[in-house]
């Protein structure tokens, strides 16, 4: 019964949908327009002060959840991922165009696909090495390294 009630709510995930890229797009240029008067890490602070808002509502069911201790340990280590990732990326959009940050940041399934190779032995076929060398190719093109 509950799910077929959750499957009718397609207009609640368009709106958290539209929320979701509006707050991206806002954090993207609030970060831009304080630039470097603010440190990367401080503005990581802040963004993270500002989701735990929205993230408090989610304890009671995660406390339920009763996770075991590697699976906090693997919380840990994905959130220090994450927050390390976060503030390389409010650094970055202080010292480069934030075309070719979001230009970069539209590569990010290259760089998944490109990482689960790496790190967890995923096979990838000829096709989507192809893929991936053309959409490197493509990202070459439009951000014109050294040639600014």
């Amino acid at each position: 019964m509950q799910n077929a009630q959750h499957n009718q709510r397609p207009v609640w995930g368009v709106i958290w949908i539209l929320a979701t890229g509006l707050a991206f797009v806002a954090v993207t240029a609030v970060v831009k327009h304080i630039g470097s008067d603010v440190p990367p890490a401080e503005a990581a602070f802040l963004r993270y002060l500002l989701g735990a808002v929205f993230l408090i509502p989610m304890l009671r069911p995660l406390i339920k959840a009763q996770l075991n201790r590697r699976q906090i340990m693997l919380f840990g280590w994905r959130g220090l991922a994450h927050s390390l990732g976060v503030i390389l990326w409010f650094f970055a959009m202080t010292k480069i165009p934030i075309a070719d940050v979001t230009a970069m940041n539209y590569l990010a399934p290259i760089y998944v696909t490109i990482g689960a190779a790496l790190f967890l032995g995923e096979k990838l076929a000829f096709r989507r090495m192809l893929a991936i060398g053309v959409a490197l190719i493509g990202a070459l093109i439009v951000l014109r390294p050294g040639f600014r």
